[in-house]
Protein backbone atom coordinates (compact mmCIF):
# COMPACT_ATOMS: atom_id res chain seq x y z
CA UNK A 1 0.00 0.00 0.00
CA UNK A 2 2.89 2.53 0.80
CA UNK A 3 4.91 1.54 -2.38
CA UNK A 4 1.25 2.50 -4.15
CA UNK A 5 0.87 5.76 -2.57
CA UNK A 6 4.47 6.76 -3.03
CA UNK A 7 4.05 6.02 -6.64
CA UNK A 8 0.41 8.21 -6.80
CA UNK A 9 2.29 10.96 -5.69
CA UNK A 10 5.66 10.90 -7.78
CA UNK A 11 3.27 10.06 -10.61
CA UNK A 12 1.12 13.42 -9.84
CA UNK A 13 5.06 15.90 -9.14
CA UNK A 14 5.88 14.81 -12.24
CA UNK A 15 2.73 15.73 -14.14
CA UNK A 16 2.19 19.36 -12.54
CA UNK A 17 6.01 19.60 -13.69
CA UNK A 18 5.32 18.49 -17.13
CA UNK A 19 1.96 20.92 -17.15
CA UNK A 20 4.12 23.87 -15.51
CA UNK A 21 6.66 23.05 -19.14
CA UNK A 22 3.85 22.97 -21.10
CA UNK A 23 2.72 25.79 -20.42
CA UNK A 24 6.24 27.82 -20.21
CA UNK A 25 6.23 26.57 -24.04
CA UNK A 26 2.86 27.97 -25.14
CA UNK A 27 3.34 30.95 -23.46
CA UNK A 28 7.32 31.29 -25.11
CA UNK A 29 5.80 30.34 -28.32
CA UNK A 30 2.85 33.35 -28.16
CA UNK A 31 5.39 35.82 -27.72
CA UNK A 32 7.24 35.07 -30.63
CA UNK A 33 4.29 34.81 -32.47
CA UNK A 34 3.00 37.63 -31.22
CA UNK A 35 6.32 39.77 -31.87
CA UNK A 36 6.50 38.43 -35.69
CA UNK A 37 2.90 38.46 -36.51
CA UNK A 38 1.99 41.94 -34.21
CA UNK A 39 5.23 43.75 -34.10
CA UNK A 40 2.89 46.72 -32.54
CA UNK A 41 1.00 45.04 -29.91
CA UNK A 42 3.79 43.43 -28.79
CA UNK A 43 5.47 46.24 -27.95
CA UNK A 44 2.89 48.13 -26.31
CA UNK A 45 2.72 44.78 -24.12
CA UNK A 46 5.89 44.80 -22.95
CA UNK A 47 7.02 48.36 -23.12
CA UNK A 48 5.06 49.12 -19.41
CA UNK A 49 7.40 46.22 -18.11
CA UNK A 50 10.24 47.33 -19.70
CA UNK A 51 9.21 50.69 -18.42
CA UNK A 52 9.05 48.82 -14.86
CA UNK A 53 12.64 47.04 -15.43
CA UNK A 54 14.39 50.61 -16.14
CA UNK A 55 12.56 52.73 -13.09
CA UNK A 56 13.84 49.46 -10.94
CA UNK A 57 17.19 49.76 -12.03
CA UNK A 58 17.25 53.52 -12.17
CA UNK A 59 15.86 53.26 -8.18
CA UNK A 60 19.05 50.71 -7.40
CA UNK A 61 21.25 53.47 -9.12
CA UNK A 62 20.04 56.60 -6.91
CA UNK A 63 20.29 54.46 -3.90
CA UNK A 64 23.94 52.97 -4.50
CA UNK A 65 24.68 56.93 -5.02
CA UNK A 66 22.93 58.07 -2.15
CA UNK A 67 25.19 55.87 0.13
CA UNK A 68 28.21 57.23 -1.99
CA UNK A 69 26.79 60.49 -1.10
CA UNK A 70 26.53 60.46 2.66
CA UNK A 71 29.99 58.66 2.91
CA UNK A 72 31.43 61.62 0.61
CA UNK A 73 28.99 63.94 3.13
CA UNK A 74 30.85 62.56 6.59
CA UNK A 75 34.40 63.30 5.54
CA UNK A 76 33.78 66.80 4.79
CA UNK A 77 31.77 66.91 7.94
CA UNK A 78 34.51 65.46 9.62
CA UNK A 79 36.95 67.93 7.96
CA UNK A 80 34.98 70.65 8.34
CA UNK A 81 35.05 70.05 12.55
CA UNK A 82 38.62 69.14 12.20
CA UNK A 83 39.16 72.85 10.46
CA UNK A 84 36.73 74.73 12.92
CA UNK A 85 38.59 73.25 16.34
CA UNK A 86 42.05 74.42 14.62
CA UNK A 87 40.42 78.05 14.43
CA UNK A 88 39.09 78.20 17.59
CA UNK A 89 42.20 77.22 18.69
CA UNK A 90 43.83 79.93 16.95
CA UNK A 91 40.57 82.32 17.95
CA UNK A 92 41.38 81.86 21.60
CA UNK A 93 45.20 82.37 21.01
CA UNK A 94 44.70 85.64 19.56
CA UNK A 95 41.74 86.49 22.02
CA UNK A 96 44.37 86.20 24.77
CA UNK A 97 47.44 88.41 23.16
CA UNK A 98 44.22 91.23 22.41
CA UNK A 99 43.97 90.98 26.19
CA UNK A 100 47.58 91.26 26.79
CA UNK A 101 48.48 94.16 24.87
CA UNK A 102 44.99 95.97 26.13
CA UNK A 103 46.04 95.56 29.65
CA UNK A 104 49.46 96.55 28.57
CA UNK A 105 49.33 99.42 26.18
CA UNK A 106 45.34 100.44 26.68
CA UNK A 107 45.41 102.28 30.30
CA UNK A 108 48.89 103.85 29.67
CA UNK A 109 49.84 106.90 28.21
CA UNK A 110 51.37 106.51 24.93
CA UNK A 111 52.80 110.07 24.60
CA UNK A 112 56.08 109.23 23.99
CA UNK A 113 57.15 105.94 21.87
CA UNK A 114 57.63 102.69 23.23
CA UNK A 115 58.34 99.34 22.36
CA UNK A 116 55.72 96.38 22.61
CA UNK A 117 58.00 93.28 23.63
CA UNK A 118 57.55 89.76 23.88
CA UNK A 119 58.59 88.28 27.36
CA UNK A 120 60.61 85.22 26.08
CA UNK A 121 62.26 83.92 29.85
CA UNK A 122 60.69 84.60 33.43
CA UNK A 123 61.54 83.76 36.45
CA UNK A 124 62.47 80.65 37.00
CA UNK A 125 63.33 80.47 33.54
CA UNK A 126 65.73 83.30 33.69
CA UNK A 127 67.93 84.35 36.36
CA UNK A 128 66.11 85.60 39.47
CA UNK A 129 64.35 89.17 39.03
CA UNK A 130 65.10 89.17 35.68
CA UNK A 131 63.34 88.91 32.16
CA UNK A 132 64.63 88.40 28.46
CA UNK A 133 62.59 89.91 25.62
CA UNK A 134 62.23 89.61 22.59
CA UNK A 135 63.58 93.40 21.42
CA UNK A 136 66.68 94.17 20.78
CA UNK A 137 68.99 97.14 19.28
CA UNK A 138 67.31 96.66 15.90
CA UNK A 139 63.99 97.86 17.82
CA UNK A 140 65.97 100.87 18.99
CA UNK A 141 65.89 99.36 22.51
CA UNK A 142 69.44 100.43 24.62
CA UNK A 143 70.69 100.03 27.85
CA UNK A 144 68.79 102.10 30.84
CA UNK A 145 65.43 101.72 29.34
CA UNK A 146 62.65 101.65 31.69
CA UNK A 147 60.50 98.59 31.26
CA UNK A 148 56.52 99.00 32.11
CA UNK A 149 54.07 96.15 32.31
CA UNK A 150 50.58 96.33 32.36
CA UNK A 151 48.79 99.49 32.87
CA UNK A 152 52.04 101.06 32.63
CA UNK A 153 53.52 99.94 35.82
CA UNK A 154 57.63 100.46 36.16
CA UNK A 155 59.12 96.84 37.15
CA UNK A 156 62.81 97.71 35.71
CA UNK A 157 65.55 98.39 33.85
CA UNK A 158 67.07 97.37 30.54
CA UNK A 159 70.54 96.07 31.67
CA UNK A 160 71.89 94.52 28.48
CA UNK A 161 71.06 94.28 25.07
CA UNK A 162 71.82 92.16 22.05
CA UNK A 163 70.48 92.47 18.24
CA UNK A 164 67.23 90.98 18.51
CA UNK A 165 66.60 90.67 22.35
CA UNK A 166 66.90 92.42 26.07
CA UNK A 167 67.42 91.10 29.58
CA UNK A 168 65.98 93.64 31.95
CA UNK A 169 66.97 93.68 35.82
CA UNK A 170 63.48 94.05 37.67
CA UNK A 171 63.43 97.05 40.88
CA UNK A 172 63.08 94.07 42.74
CA UNK A 173 66.36 92.58 42.08
CA UNK A 174 68.25 91.77 45.77
CA UNK A 175 70.78 95.32 46.14
CA UNK A 176 68.53 97.27 43.78
CA UNK A 177 66.98 100.74 44.81
CA UNK A 178 64.28 102.42 43.91
CA UNK A 179 62.82 106.30 44.71
CA UNK A 180 59.45 106.08 45.66
CA UNK A 181 56.60 107.44 47.55
CA UNK A 182 53.78 106.24 49.89
CA UNK A 183 50.38 106.76 51.04
CA UNK A 184 48.34 109.47 50.28
CA UNK A 185 50.84 111.75 51.51
CA UNK A 186 53.49 111.38 48.85
CA UNK A 187 56.01 110.20 52.25
CA UNK A 188 59.14 109.62 50.10
CA UNK A 189 60.99 106.05 51.02
CA UNK A 190 63.24 104.04 49.20
CA UNK A 191 62.58 100.65 48.19
CA UNK A 192 65.12 97.62 48.11
CA UNK A 193 64.99 94.95 46.19
CA UNK A 194 64.26 91.39 48.19
CA UNK A 195 64.04 89.83 45.44
CA UNK A 196 60.51 87.53 43.99
CA UNK A 197 59.28 91.08 43.23
CA UNK A 198 59.09 92.06 46.63
CA UNK A 199 60.25 95.43 48.21
CA UNK A 200 61.80 96.60 52.26
CA UNK A 201 61.98 100.14 53.01
CA UNK A 202 62.18 101.74 55.73
CA UNK A 203 60.04 104.85 57.73
CA UNK A 204 60.56 106.65 60.38
CA UNK A 205 58.65 105.06 63.61
CA UNK A 206 56.51 108.52 63.76
CA UNK A 207 55.43 108.27 60.00
CA UNK A 208 51.78 107.29 59.42
CA UNK A 209 51.23 103.93 57.54
CA UNK A 210 48.91 101.25 57.33
CA UNK A 211 48.66 97.62 55.94
CA UNK A 212 46.91 98.07 52.34
CA UNK A 213 48.62 101.82 51.58
CA UNK A 214 49.64 102.01 47.87
CA UNK A 215 53.43 102.47 46.93
CA UNK A 216 54.09 104.78 43.59
CA UNK A 217 57.24 105.15 41.55
CA UNK A 218 58.06 108.15 38.78
CA UNK A 219 56.97 106.68 35.31
CA UNK A 220 54.56 108.78 33.13
CA UNK A 221 52.94 110.89 36.31
CA UNK A 222 52.98 108.28 39.28
CA UNK A 223 52.39 104.99 38.91
CA UNK A 224 51.52 102.36 41.41
CA UNK A 225 54.13 99.55 41.59
CA UNK A 226 53.01 97.97 45.21
CA UNK A 227 51.21 97.67 48.55
CA UNK A 228 52.08 97.34 51.66
CA UNK A 229 51.54 94.05 52.65
CA UNK A 230 53.49 93.74 56.44
CA UNK A 231 54.88 96.82 59.08
CA UNK A 232 57.17 94.91 61.24
CA UNK A 233 57.17 97.53 64.11
CA UNK A 234 60.26 96.56 66.52
CA UNK A 235 59.98 98.47 69.51
CA UNK A 236 64.01 98.86 69.89
CA UNK A 237 64.81 100.18 66.43
CA UNK A 238 64.27 103.72 65.81
CA UNK A 239 62.36 102.91 62.63
CA UNK A 240 60.22 100.27 60.96
CA UNK A 241 60.48 97.84 58.23
CA UNK A 242 57.67 97.80 55.37
CA UNK A 243 57.38 94.51 53.50
CA UNK A 244 56.21 95.52 50.28
CA UNK A 245 54.18 93.33 47.42
CA UNK A 246 54.55 93.92 44.21
CA UNK A 247 51.36 95.24 41.89
CA UNK A 248 52.55 92.87 39.07
CA UNK A 249 53.69 89.12 39.30
CA UNK A 250 56.79 88.83 37.70
CA UNK A 251 56.20 85.09 37.11
CA UNK A 252 53.11 85.79 34.92
CA UNK A 253 54.59 88.31 32.93
CA UNK A 254 54.04 87.58 28.79
CA UNK A 255 54.23 91.14 27.60
CA UNK A 256 56.37 94.36 28.47
CA UNK A 257 56.74 97.78 27.25
CA UNK A 258 60.18 99.40 26.49
CA UNK A 259 60.45 103.07 27.25
CA UNK A 260 63.22 105.23 25.99
CA UNK A 261 65.30 106.14 29.43
CA UNK A 262 65.32 109.80 28.12
CA UNK A 263 61.58 110.34 27.88
CA UNK A 264 60.51 109.18 31.68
Amino acid sequence: MKKQSYRRRSLFVDMRFMSFGIATIVVGVFVVLLRVVMPGVFIAVISPILRTGTALSASVDTLTGSFANISDVVRERDALISKNNKLLIRNRALFARVQDLTQLIGISSLKVPGVVANVLARPPESLYDTLVTDAGSADFVSVGDRVLADGGVPIGTVNSVSKHSSRVVLFSSPEATTTAWIGSKRTPIVLEGAGAGAFTAELPRQASTTIGDTVFVPGYGIQPIGTVGYIDKDKTAVVITLLIRPSVNPFTVTMVEIVPKKSI
